[in-house]
């Protein structure tokens, strides 16, 4: 998929991306479902009661699948997540191939795309804003089996943020390193600010670049969360907890204020829209779903990558990067962002073989007690 984007300069890749890694998804759960921990089918039956539950409403309502769909996919993406989650798929080799595969293939695209396209927002498999953050969880992968990038994997990886021109990736990527880099304070700290600082100018720029000669008022994104502060502003503290009914729409004034957001009306009505046109998932999140709904979302995330043994850090930086994208764009509602974490999970961390090692060793063991 990656090589054929090189076809066209136009549009970003000529292959259905989401729908080919979807299937891929699906094709691997089939191969998967089986020897779960015990808590990761929790995390499938809570998410399938809840879809169940939500669904019954929303079908009570007469809402259209696919306006449910877009709604409540994080949760579908988390229960196919709990399935990878303890599996060991990928080994070190494999992964620092993927990883330095994509790197220069991302940075040949980019400055292809920036030289020859009119669009100056360049893209392997689909808009920057979700492709980022899957380098950048890939990337994390990465760092987990060192707990480091080599020279020339920071620069490239650098290189290809800066040039996407994507506000979320250069803020998430900010954060990344952040993480990465101070974990103590003393006099190495101050070393390490440097660069960071020097990163944190980079993502000034890239903001001040996009406002495109206008103000604050001028980004999408505020235009959004004006939208939802509007939609919110009679919510009582229960609202606020859990969200509105299944399905709610937005107040008319604020789909009259986005209707040049079209594709994103309602499936079956397109004089109504719903949180998915606000982009952020944020903002989708606790108005579908409440706050309550939000720290359920990322403390599943958090609880899986536990169950895969993820560094601490890294977990960090997950789920970091999955807040900040969220801010602007999809997060885990994209397929880009379970492709990421599906790397996450199942990569053969070098902790993780003694683990299993281990655990192998136990099992052994209890199976000669009992004859």
């Amino acid at each position: 998929m990656s090589v054929a984007s090189f076809i066209s300069y136009t549009y970003y890749n000529p292959l259905p991306t989401n729908m080919l890694f979807e299937l891929m998804l699906l094709v691997s759960l089939l191969l998967l479902a089986k020897k779960m921990h015990a808590s990761a089918w929790l995390v499938v039956a809570g998410c399938f009661l809840y879809i169940t539950y939500t669904f019954a409403i929303a079908y009570f309502h007469l809402v259209h699948l696919q306006d449910y769909l877009l709604a409540y996919k994080s949760f579908i993406y988390m229960m196919i997540l709990a399935f990878f989650s303890g599996k060991c798929l990928f080994t070190k080799k494999q992964v620092l191939t993927l990883f330095n595969a994509l790197l220069w293939i991302f940075l040949c695209k980019y400055i292809i795309w920036l030289v020859f396209s009119e669009i100056k927002r360049p893209g392997v498999f689909v808009e920057n804003n979700f492709e980022i953050m899957t380098m950048l969880f890939i990337s994390l992968a990465v760092w987990s089996l060192e707990k480091k990038l080599t020279t020339v994997q920071w620069v490239l990886l650098t290189l290809i943020i800066f040039m996407s021109g994507s506000r979320s990736g250069v803020v998430s990527y900010f954060a990344m390193i952040a993480l990465l880099s101070i974990h103590s304070f003393n006099f190495k700290t101050f070393l390490k600010l440097f660069p960071i600082g020097m990163v944190g100018i980079g993502v000034i720029a890239v903001l001040v670049s996009r406002l495109s000669g206008g103000d604050v008022s001028a980004i999408d994104r505020v235009v959004f969360a004006q939208g939802f502060l509007f939609a919110i502003e009679d919510w009582g503290w229960l609202n606020f907890l859990f969200g509105s009914t299944p399905l709610t729409a937005l107040p008319e004034s604020v789909c009259d204020r986005l209707v040049f957001y079209e594709s994103l009306f309602s499936a079956k009505d397109p004089s109504v829209c719903y949180s998915v046109i606000l982009h952020s998932y944020i903002m989708r999140q606790v108005f579908d779903h409440g706050v309550f709904g939000l720290f359920i979302v990322f403390f599943i995330i958090n609880h899986l990558m536990k169950i895969s043994l993820v560094p601490s850090r890294a977990r960090k930086c997950v789920l970091a990067i999955l807040f900040l994208n969220g801010m602007s764009v999809s997060s885990i509602n994209s397929v880009y962002a379970v492709v990421g974490l599906v790397v996450i999970l199942t990569t053969f961390y070098p902790h993780r073989y003694a683990f299993e090692k281990t655990r192998l060793t136990l099992q052994r063991k209890a199976v000669l007690d009992s004859q």
